[in-house]
């Protein structure tokens, strides 16, 4: 019996210390899967250029890479048998990752660990990048191709626009405007305005009337936008052109005789035949190199070369004969129909009224000055020939007056 107790006193003691030695490893293991949680390390960045689309920014974030490290902490086992041994530790790649980034709705979710700012978005207007090619043409079928259709008939050649001056009838009045919407005020069916212009080269009037293109300079980027803006007003019904607008005056167009000359050769001639062609508009001054001097410089400098229909001029502060004068004196110099694009009286409005009305008169009825083709009152605006948003007195002289 006590062989018993003994044998039963020892198997309890050694049970006890192999329970013992079972907890104290698995303490071992847990502290081994903290280590292993508790020292990996993850770094993340990005790098974002942005691509827009006249300017180029490079606002640089950072470059992302990830790198992932992965340590084992290696501990002896306490019980007998001796563990396993412990397995070799895999490397984990270092990642570099450059991303180029074309708009912010294509940017990958950071991490949550270390979140990126969102960037701004580009400039709207800067945002014109090219559209892609269009797909290539899919195969032709293997059957034959059909014969071709004739080919049609040669457009017939465009003719000279007709003259719509005295021969047509009475000259044209016309509006001169930079507020398209104070020009339906002068329309209706008693008016007298047929023509409209702006100093500019396309037609922005909303109006049912002919819109007559202005090249206006060779500078401020004029010339690089006037063959398609003229070719699309003469597609939309204009049948004239109006060249450089006081290039006399320091001001204005600002050119020399023959640089207005040469330029008008290269931008005006070669709508000769597609519509009626306006020479560079001359003020009425009579100092030396200026107004009819100016335009005799100019028509040499031209030597026969430059396409010019009719002549313009302009004129300010003189009296209703004075005016009708100079244009005479326009005409006989040069030999060419008139057209005055800008005119105007000194007085009050009653006084003006009184000299427009009497200008408009003469004009349209006196065979003495039927060289003139067209002519337009200086101009559709506040304080000028509208007052209160509608025509002034001398606006609506202008505008309905029969005579």
């Amino acid at each position: 019996m006590f062989t018993n107790a003994l044998v039963a006193l020892v198997a309890t003691s050694l049970a006890g210390q192999a329970l013992a030695a079972g907890a104290h490893h698995a303490h071992q293991q847990l502290h081994m899967k903290r280590d292993l949680v508790t020292e990996v390390v993850t770094v993340t960045d990005w790098v974002t250029v942005y691509a827009t689309g006249r300017k180029h920014y490079a606002p640089t974030r950072r470059t992302s890479s990830t790198t992932s490290t992965t340590t084992s902490v290696s501990i002896a086992a306490a019980a007998p048998p001796p563990p396993p041994p412990a397995p070799t530790p895999e490397a984990v790649p270092t990642t570099l990752a450059t991303q180029v980034k074309p708009s912010p709705s294509e940017q990958p979710a950071p991490a949550p660990e270390a979140p990126a700012p969102a960037p701004e978005a580009p400039p709207a207007e800067e945002n014109n990048q090219a559209p892609p090619p269009p797909p290539p043409a899919p195969p032709a079928p293997s059957q034959p191709a059909p014969a071709p259709a004739p080919a049609p008939p040669a457009p017939a050649p465009v003719k000279p626009p007709q003259n719509n001056g005295p021969s047509a009838g009475k000259p044209q009045r016309g509006l001169p405007y930079n507020d398209p919407n104070l020009l339906p005020a002068f329309l209706g069916a008693n008016s007298k305005v047929t023509w409209t212009y702006n100093w500019g080269q396309y037609d922005d009037s909303n109006v049912d009337l002919e819109f007559v293109p202005m090249l206006w300079g060779d500078s401020k980027g004029f010339p690089a936008t006037w063959a398609q803006n003229a070719q699309k007003a003469i597609d939309s019904g204009s049948k004239c052109l109006l060249s450089f607008n006081e290039p006399d005056l320091d001001s204005q167009a600002n050119m020399s005789p023959s640089h207005a000359a040469q330029a008008h050769i290269k931008l005006m001639n070669p709508f000769a035949g597609k519509a009626r062609i306006g020479s560079p508009a001359i003020t009425n001054s009579g100092s030396p190199n200026m107004g009819i001097s100016w335009m005799k410089q100019f028509f040499d400098a031209c030597a026969g070369q430059c396409a010019v229909d009719f002549v313009v001029a302009h004129a300010y502060g003189l009296t209703v004969d004075q005016f009708l004068q100079h244009l005479v004196d326009v005409h006989e110099a040069f030999g060419k129909p008139v057209w005055v694009t800008e005119f105007g009286f000194n007085g009050s409005d009653d006084e003006v009224n009184g000299m427009l009305a009497e200008t408009v008169r003469q004009l349209e009825t006196n065979p003495k000055y039927s060289f003139v083709e067209r002519y337009a009152y200086f101009f559709v605006a506040e304080g000028h020939m509208v007052s209160g948003g509608r025509p002034s007195k001398y606006g609506n002289t202008f505008a309905f007056s029969n005579v």
